[in-house]
Parts: structure tokens; C-alpha cells; sequence
């Protein structure tokens, strides 16, 4: 008696309660009004930037097509870091980076720099390269994801 009670009453709960509000939305797509405009891709970028970042990138493509016939060295990987941070220094000076497109670009960036950290701090070549190939993803991801006519991804 009292557990049919029991499943009356928790019937009618769930009854009363109406649907469960996880189940309430079918639609899986975000909702419009919650991506702001600085989340609409491609995000933006300034002459500077596309320029510099273009270098950065052409300095990065010769230097793996360099590798394809000579396979680079400790030291060519330490050049190719140096290269890369003294091409960063340059992007970065005197940029805003507190709004939400900065951010973006302020983690982007900073992926190239750690890639060519594991370049400089690795003890193997093989995790030398594997920093390289990290710069070469993060120049990619920026072709898609900024507003940069004109970029050719890099193939590894």
C-alpha cells in the first residue's frame, strides 16, 4: 500500500512538474542572440597584422621547404625559433590586445611562441619538429579563422 502511494505521489509530481527543462529546447544550435559580434568569424585584422603575419608565414613555408631536400639540425631549429620570437616581438608591439578579437589573437600568437619554444628547448630534433609542425597548426588556424585574403595554408 504504501509503495503504490508512494509511486502515485511521484507520478503526480512528475505530472505537475511539466516536461524537464534540458528536454524543454530540442534545438542544439546556440541561439543568435547570445554570440556577440566580436565571435563572428572571420574576426578582424589590420593591414600590420595581415603584412607581418604573411612574413611570418613565408619564413616558416622556406624553411620547411629547405627541410624537404637538407633535413634541419639542432642549430637550423634554433635559428628558425629566433627568427620566429624576433617576428612575434614585432606583431605584438604596440598592439591593443584588451578587447575580445585582441584575446584571440593574443592566444593565437602565443601558440606560434610556444611552438617555437619546444623548438628551442627541446632535446631531440624530433620535438624540435614537433614545435614546428605546432607553428605551422596555429598559422593555418589563423588563415581560417582571421580575415586574410589571400593566405595559403602551409602542408607540412
Amino acid at each position: 500500500m504504501r509503495s503504490t502511494l508512494l509511486a502515485a505521489a511521484l507520478a503526480f509530481a512528475a505530472l505537475i512538474a511539466g516536461p524537464a527543462p534540458a528536454f524543454a529546447d530540442a534545438d542544439p544550435r546556440p541561439s543568435p542572440k547570445l554570440q556577440s559580434p566580436a565571435d563572428q568569424l572571420p574576426r578582424p585584422t589590420d593591414e600590420a597584422l595581415r603584412t607581418a603575419m604573411t612574413a611570418l608565414r613565408d619564413t616558416v613555408d622556406a624553411r620547411l621547404r629547405a627541410d624537404a631536400a637538407q633535413p634541419m639540425g639542432d642549430a637550423d631549429y634554433l635559428a628558425l625559433a629566433a627568427e620566429i620570437d624576433r617576428q612575434l616581438a614585432a606583431i605584438t608591439a604596440g598592439r591593443d590586445f584588451h578587447s575580445r578579437a585582441g584575446r584571440h589573437l593574443q592566444w593565437t600568437l602565443g601558440d606560434i611562441g610556444d611552438g617555437a619554444g619546444l623548438m628551442r628547448t627541446a632535446p631531440r630534433v624530433a620535438g624540435k619538429r614537433l614545435g614546428l609542425l605546432r607553428v605551422v597548426e596555429t598559422l593555418n588556424f589563423y588563415g581560417r579563422e582571421y580575415d586574410h585574403p589571400g593566405w595559403v595554408a602551409l602542408k607540412p
